[in-house]
Protein backbone atom coordinates (compact mmCIF):
# COMPACT_ATOMS: atom_id res chain seq x y z
CA UNK A 1 0.00 0.00 0.00
CA UNK A 2 1.06 3.31 -1.01
CA UNK A 3 1.58 6.28 1.17
CA UNK A 4 -1.32 8.88 1.77
CA UNK A 5 -0.88 12.02 0.52
CA UNK A 6 1.45 14.55 2.75
CA UNK A 7 3.11 17.97 2.96
CA UNK A 8 7.36 17.43 3.61
CA UNK A 9 9.05 20.35 4.64
CA UNK A 10 12.72 20.25 4.63
CA UNK A 11 14.33 23.08 7.15
CA UNK A 12 17.48 24.27 7.38
CA UNK A 13 17.83 24.85 11.13
CA UNK A 14 16.78 23.36 14.67
CA UNK A 15 15.25 26.91 14.84
CA UNK A 16 13.34 26.67 11.95
CA UNK A 17 12.13 23.03 12.41
CA UNK A 18 10.51 23.71 15.76
CA UNK A 19 8.93 26.79 14.67
CA UNK A 20 6.91 24.96 12.08
CA UNK A 21 6.45 21.86 14.51
CA UNK A 22 4.85 24.39 16.45
CA UNK A 23 2.91 26.74 14.12
CA UNK A 24 2.30 24.08 11.65
CA UNK A 25 1.64 21.28 13.42
CA UNK A 26 4.31 19.03 11.61
CA UNK A 27 5.68 15.65 13.01
CA UNK A 28 9.38 15.50 12.94
CA UNK A 29 10.63 12.82 10.18
CA UNK A 30 14.17 11.43 11.19
CA UNK A 31 14.57 7.71 9.79
CA UNK A 32 11.31 6.71 8.64
CA UNK A 33 11.87 3.46 9.64
CA UNK A 34 8.84 3.54 12.46
CA UNK A 35 6.86 6.14 10.80
CA UNK A 36 6.74 5.40 7.41
CA UNK A 37 5.41 1.72 7.75
CA UNK A 38 2.84 3.31 9.99
CA UNK A 39 1.55 5.96 7.08
CA UNK A 40 1.23 2.91 4.83
CA UNK A 41 -0.71 1.07 7.22
CA UNK A 42 -2.97 4.20 7.71
CA UNK A 43 -2.62 4.07 11.75
CA UNK A 44 -0.68 6.95 11.53
CA UNK A 45 -1.62 9.81 8.87
CA UNK A 46 0.34 12.92 9.34
CA UNK A 47 -0.64 16.14 7.28
CA UNK A 48 3.04 17.95 7.40
CA UNK A 49 6.11 15.62 7.73
CA UNK A 50 9.59 18.32 9.07
CA UNK A 51 12.35 16.11 7.77
CA UNK A 52 15.58 16.52 10.30
CA UNK A 53 17.71 15.49 7.04
CA UNK A 54 19.48 19.12 6.49
CA UNK A 55 20.27 19.26 10.04
CA UNK A 56 23.54 17.52 10.02
CA UNK A 57 24.74 19.18 13.47
CA UNK A 58 21.77 16.74 14.46
CA UNK A 59 24.14 13.41 13.52
CA UNK A 60 27.09 14.39 15.22
CA UNK A 61 28.78 11.85 17.74
CA UNK A 62 31.63 13.71 19.93
CA UNK A 63 32.95 14.32 23.39
CA UNK A 64 30.95 16.47 25.61
CA UNK A 65 32.05 18.99 27.74
CA UNK A 66 31.25 17.28 30.77
CA UNK A 67 33.92 14.62 29.31
CA UNK A 68 31.19 12.35 28.53
CA UNK A 69 29.77 11.35 25.07
CA UNK A 70 27.28 13.73 22.61
CA UNK A 71 25.01 11.87 20.49
CA UNK A 72 22.71 13.60 18.11
CA UNK A 73 18.99 12.72 17.53
CA UNK A 74 20.19 12.33 13.78
CA UNK A 75 23.13 9.55 14.25
CA UNK A 76 22.40 6.45 12.88
CA UNK A 77 22.18 3.23 14.57
CA UNK A 78 24.52 1.90 12.57
CA UNK A 79 27.02 4.91 13.18
CA UNK A 80 26.62 4.84 16.89
CA UNK A 81 27.12 1.11 16.87
CA UNK A 82 30.66 1.45 15.02
CA UNK A 83 31.64 4.95 16.75
CA UNK A 84 35.05 4.29 17.78
CA UNK A 85 34.81 6.21 20.69
CA UNK A 86 31.35 3.91 21.62
CA UNK A 87 33.03 0.86 21.07
CA UNK A 88 35.32 1.88 23.65
CA UNK A 89 34.14 3.89 26.01
CA UNK A 90 30.56 2.44 26.12
CA UNK A 91 30.39 -1.19 25.05
CA UNK A 92 27.52 -2.03 26.65
CA UNK A 93 25.82 0.73 24.11
CA UNK A 94 27.60 -0.73 21.08
CA UNK A 95 26.65 -4.40 21.63
CA UNK A 96 23.03 -3.54 22.33
CA UNK A 97 22.69 -1.18 19.54
CA UNK A 98 24.39 -4.42 17.35
CA UNK A 99 21.20 -6.58 17.98
CA UNK A 100 18.60 -4.02 16.92
CA UNK A 101 16.80 -5.22 13.83
CA UNK A 102 19.76 -5.89 10.50
CA UNK A 103 22.70 -3.86 9.23
CA UNK A 104 20.49 -2.49 6.79
CA UNK A 105 17.69 -1.34 9.32
CA UNK A 106 20.20 0.24 11.72
CA UNK A 107 22.09 2.17 9.11
CA UNK A 108 18.81 3.94 8.38
CA UNK A 109 17.02 4.27 11.52
CA UNK A 110 18.11 7.00 14.10
CA UNK A 111 19.20 6.93 17.64
CA UNK A 112 16.84 9.73 18.35
CA UNK A 113 14.10 8.49 16.16
CA UNK A 114 13.97 5.14 17.69
CA UNK A 115 13.76 7.01 21.16
CA UNK A 116 11.01 9.15 20.44
CA UNK A 117 8.91 6.50 18.75
CA UNK A 118 8.26 5.15 22.82
CA UNK A 119 7.83 1.82 21.85
CA UNK A 120 8.31 -0.26 24.96
CA UNK A 121 9.84 -3.25 22.89
CA UNK A 122 12.57 -1.03 22.11
CA UNK A 123 16.32 -2.24 22.44
CA UNK A 124 18.31 0.84 23.12
CA UNK A 125 16.86 2.64 26.28
CA UNK A 126 17.68 -0.16 28.69
CA UNK A 127 21.50 0.53 27.87
CA UNK A 128 21.27 4.17 27.99
CA UNK A 129 19.15 3.99 30.80
CA UNK A 130 21.79 1.70 32.90
CA UNK A 131 24.24 3.60 31.54
CA UNK A 132 22.59 6.28 33.41
CA UNK A 133 22.18 8.95 30.13
CA UNK A 134 20.18 11.87 29.60
CA UNK A 135 18.12 13.00 26.81
CA UNK A 136 17.69 16.60 25.51
CA UNK A 137 14.49 18.02 23.76
CA UNK A 138 14.44 21.54 22.16
CA UNK A 139 11.95 23.65 21.01
CA UNK A 140 10.45 27.37 20.11
CA UNK A 141 10.27 27.41 23.95
CA UNK A 142 13.97 26.50 24.73
CA UNK A 143 15.98 23.57 25.74
CA UNK A 144 15.58 21.12 28.30
CA UNK A 145 17.39 18.24 30.12
CA UNK A 146 15.98 15.02 31.65
CA UNK A 147 17.35 12.04 32.55
CA UNK A 148 16.38 9.20 30.04
CA UNK A 149 14.08 6.76 32.19
CA UNK A 150 12.21 9.66 32.88
CA UNK A 151 11.76 10.32 29.09
CA UNK A 152 9.45 7.02 29.24
CA UNK A 153 6.19 7.39 30.92
CA UNK A 154 4.01 4.33 30.01
CA UNK A 155 2.65 2.49 26.67
CA UNK A 156 4.14 4.10 23.66
CA UNK A 157 4.05 7.35 25.59
CA UNK A 158 6.85 9.83 26.17
CA UNK A 159 7.60 12.85 27.61
CA UNK A 160 9.06 14.80 24.30
CA UNK A 161 5.87 17.67 23.77
CA UNK A 162 4.16 18.25 20.52
CA UNK A 163 6.16 21.06 19.31
CA UNK A 164 9.84 19.55 20.74
CA UNK A 165 12.80 17.89 18.87
CA UNK A 166 14.83 15.28 20.64
CA UNK A 167 18.15 16.88 20.16
CA UNK A 168 20.20 14.19 21.51
CA UNK A 169 21.53 12.23 24.12
CA UNK A 170 24.54 12.57 26.58
CA UNK A 171 26.71 10.01 27.84
CA UNK A 172 28.40 10.21 31.46
CA UNK A 173 32.05 10.43 31.63
CA UNK A 174 32.95 6.68 31.45
CA UNK A 175 34.37 5.36 34.87
CA UNK A 176 37.10 3.44 35.33
CA UNK A 177 36.23 -0.55 36.44
CA UNK A 178 33.14 -0.90 34.61
CA UNK A 179 31.59 -4.08 32.76
CA UNK A 180 28.23 -4.95 31.20
CA UNK A 181 26.25 -7.31 28.95
CA UNK A 182 23.08 -7.02 26.77
CA UNK A 183 20.88 -9.86 26.98
CA UNK A 184 18.52 -10.09 24.37
CA UNK A 185 15.87 -13.05 24.36
CA UNK A 186 13.63 -13.58 21.18
CA UNK A 187 10.53 -15.98 20.67
CA UNK A 188 11.55 -15.94 16.61
CA UNK A 189 14.32 -14.53 14.47
CA UNK A 190 17.26 -13.17 16.57
CA UNK A 191 16.76 -9.57 14.92
CA UNK A 192 12.76 -9.82 15.75
CA UNK A 193 11.41 -7.52 18.57
CA UNK A 194 12.74 -8.90 21.78
CA UNK A 195 10.79 -11.10 24.29
CA UNK A 196 12.39 -9.79 26.83
CA UNK A 197 15.91 -7.37 27.04
CA UNK A 198 18.49 -7.03 30.00
CA UNK A 199 20.63 -4.75 30.14
CA UNK A 200 23.30 -4.88 32.61
CA UNK A 201 26.03 -2.16 33.76
CA UNK A 202 28.35 -2.97 36.81
CA UNK A 203 30.95 -1.33 38.50
CA UNK A 204 34.49 -2.72 40.05
CA UNK A 205 36.30 -1.87 43.30
CA UNK A 206 40.15 -2.17 42.72
CA UNK A 207 39.45 -5.21 44.72
CA UNK A 208 37.72 -6.66 42.58
CA UNK A 209 34.38 -6.31 44.84
CA UNK A 210 31.02 -4.92 43.22
CA UNK A 211 30.95 -1.34 43.90
CA UNK A 212 27.48 -1.67 42.19
CA UNK A 213 25.79 -1.63 38.91
CA UNK A 214 22.04 -1.31 37.29
CA UNK A 215 20.10 -3.61 35.68
CA UNK A 216 17.17 -2.69 33.07
CA UNK A 217 14.76 -4.83 31.60
CA UNK A 218 13.16 -3.79 28.66
CA UNK A 219 9.56 -5.59 26.30
CA UNK A 220 8.88 -6.71 29.63
CA UNK A 221 6.77 -4.21 30.91
CA UNK A 222 4.99 -0.89 29.37
CA UNK A 223 8.14 0.84 29.30
CA UNK A 224 11.80 -0.25 30.32
CA UNK A 225 11.98 -1.07 33.96
CA UNK A 226 14.65 -0.68 36.40
CA UNK A 227 15.19 -3.54 39.18
CA UNK A 228 15.14 -1.99 41.93
CA UNK A 229 17.52 -3.13 45.10
CA UNK A 230 20.19 -4.29 42.86
CA UNK A 231 22.68 -2.16 43.99
CA UNK A 232 22.84 -3.10 47.23
CA UNK A 233 22.08 -6.95 46.38
CA UNK A 234 25.83 -7.31 44.13
CA UNK A 235 27.73 -4.47 46.52
CA UNK A 236 30.87 -6.23 48.02
CA UNK A 237 29.79 -9.56 46.12
CA UNK A 238 32.04 -10.85 42.98
CA UNK A 239 28.66 -10.78 41.39
CA UNK A 240 28.31 -15.09 42.58
CA UNK A 241 25.38 -17.67 40.90
CA UNK A 242 23.90 -16.44 44.23
CA UNK A 243 23.67 -13.01 44.11
CA UNK A 244 22.57 -13.43 40.43
CA UNK A 245 19.87 -15.05 42.02
CA UNK A 246 19.17 -12.54 44.34
CA UNK A 247 18.72 -10.17 42.18
CA UNK A 248 16.71 -12.27 39.56
CA UNK A 249 14.52 -12.74 42.86
CA UNK A 250 13.79 -8.87 42.55
CA UNK A 251 13.28 -8.33 39.25
CA UNK A 252 10.43 -11.15 39.07
CA UNK A 253 9.30 -9.36 42.87
CA UNK A 254 8.91 -5.70 40.75
CA UNK A 255 8.00 -6.71 37.52
CA UNK A 256 4.31 -5.90 36.34
CA UNK A 257 4.78 -7.51 33.09
CA UNK A 258 2.93 -6.94 29.77
CA UNK A 259 1.53 -10.00 27.47
CA UNK A 260 2.53 -9.13 23.62
CA UNK A 261 3.00 -11.72 20.28
CA UNK A 262 6.58 -12.65 21.64
CA UNK A 263 5.31 -13.55 25.15
CA UNK A 264 2.57 -13.75 27.70
CA UNK A 265 2.48 -11.82 30.87
CA UNK A 266 3.03 -14.87 32.87
CA UNK A 267 5.68 -16.16 30.32
CA UNK A 268 7.45 -12.99 30.90
CA UNK A 269 7.34 -13.69 34.44
CA UNK A 270 9.16 -16.36 34.40
CA UNK A 271 11.67 -15.81 32.14
CA UNK A 272 12.91 -12.22 33.78
CA UNK A 273 14.53 -13.66 36.67
CA UNK A 274 16.47 -16.40 34.59
CA UNK A 275 17.80 -13.68 31.99
CA UNK A 276 18.77 -11.73 34.41
CA UNK A 277 20.78 -14.18 36.55
CA UNK A 278 22.49 -15.02 33.19
CA UNK A 279 23.27 -11.21 32.12
CA UNK A 280 24.59 -10.51 35.43
CA UNK A 281 27.00 -13.70 35.23
CA UNK A 282 28.43 -12.56 31.65
CA UNK A 283 28.75 -8.94 33.13
CA UNK A 284 30.74 -10.14 35.63
CA UNK A 285 32.31 -12.71 33.56
CA UNK A 286 33.82 -9.55 31.48
CA UNK A 287 34.96 -8.02 34.74
CA UNK A 288 38.21 -5.95 34.11
CA UNK A 289 39.92 -8.02 36.73
CA UNK A 290 38.76 -11.01 35.48
CA UNK A 291 40.12 -10.16 32.03
CA UNK A 292 43.57 -8.59 33.53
Amino acid sequence: MGLPPFELLAPGSVEEASRLIAEEGAVPLAGGTAIVPLMRQRLFVPARLVSLHRLPALAEISPSNGGGLWVGAMASLRAVETHPLVREDYPLLAETLGQVANVRVRGSATLGGNLAHGDYRLDPPAALIALGAQIRLGSARGVRVLPIEDFFLGFFETAKAADEILLGVELPPPAPRTSSHYLKFTAHASADWPCVGVAVHLRWEASGRCEGGRVVLTAAASKPFEVRGVEEALRGTLVSEAAAQKAGELAAEQLDPIGDASGSAWYKREIAPALVRRALIEAARRAPWRAG
